[in-house]
């Protein structure tokens, strides 16, 4: 049995061709709007947050034997759970990684983290357009004040009281599901002047609004992936393939 650190459209899909494939896959959902999605592409589902020490337990009630992590590109702590797993199992993990923006422009910024991110913002912007989600908004707290700062979020309730507690205007919050197209991304920015966008570097999710903001003349700000030295690496469902069968893992 593989697991599989579920967590994007991209590693769902991947799963479901596994799956169709033969391959014995059970996948993590930290919600039950998750869970169903991974059911609908005929994927077991386990539900709920996993730390540490939940991912271990799992692993050998389960009985698994390969560790696949297709979480999102900044998912730090399911990363860093998932190398230590493995070490701890001895079981071999693979990390199915979106490709990186491959678009260039001198408009384009790189910053390594948020903090960065957002002081750069602070002095090259005034309308600052952020598409990098709520679990690190406490960071643009300071530019608030000073700066007319748009948010774009998932249509959570938790995440909108989140943003409007820290003192965000209600109007400044673009509460919306991807994917996005490039029209639509321009049409955003075009709406509220944008002329700086804060994002991360999520591949392929992250290219409609990095050309959209670019045929705008809009400064781009992306939040650099970290780095790990993945032992496996596979970007489609064929290299994933390749590495399980290496390991001799059905």
């Amino acid at each position: 049995m593989i697991l599989l650190l579920d967590g994007t459209s991209d590693s769902r899909k991947l799963g479901s061709e596994l799956v169709s494939d033969g391959y014995s896959i059970i996948a993590t959902a930290t919600t039950e709007e998750g869970a169903e999605k991974l059911k609908k592409e005929n994927i077991q589902a386990i539900q709920g947050k996993l730390d540490y020490e939940t991912i271990i337990s799992k692993c050998r009630e389960l009985y698994i034997n390969a560790i696949i992590d297709g979480s999102h590109p900044y998912a730090d702590a399911m990363h860093e759970n998932a190398i230590n797993a493995s070490i701890k199992l001895g079981i071999p993990l693979i990390r199915f990684e979106r490709e990186m923006v491959k678009i260039k422009s001198n408009r384009i910024i790189y910053a390594d983290n948020y903090e960065k991110a957002v002081a750069l913002a602070g002095k090259i912007g005034k309308n600052i357009f952020v598409t990098t989600g709520v679990r690190n908004i406490a960071n643009y707290k300071g530019l608030l004040e000073s700066h007319n700062v748009y948010f774009r979020v998932l249509p959570d309730p938790d995440g909108i009281k989140a943003l409007i507690d820290m003192g965000v205007r209600r109007a400044s919050i673009v509460a919306m599901e991807g994917n996005f197209t490039e029209s639509l991304d321009r049409a955003i920015m075009e709406y509220y002047g944008i002329d700086t966008v804060i994002t991360k570097d999520s591949g392929f999710n992250a290219e409609p609004k990095i050309l959209a903001a670019l045929s705008l003349g809009i400064n781009i700000i992306i939040i650099s992936r970290k780095n790990y030295s993945w032992e496996n690496t596979g970007h489609t469902t064929l290299e994933i393939t390749k590495i399980l069968n290496h390991y001799g893992i059905k």
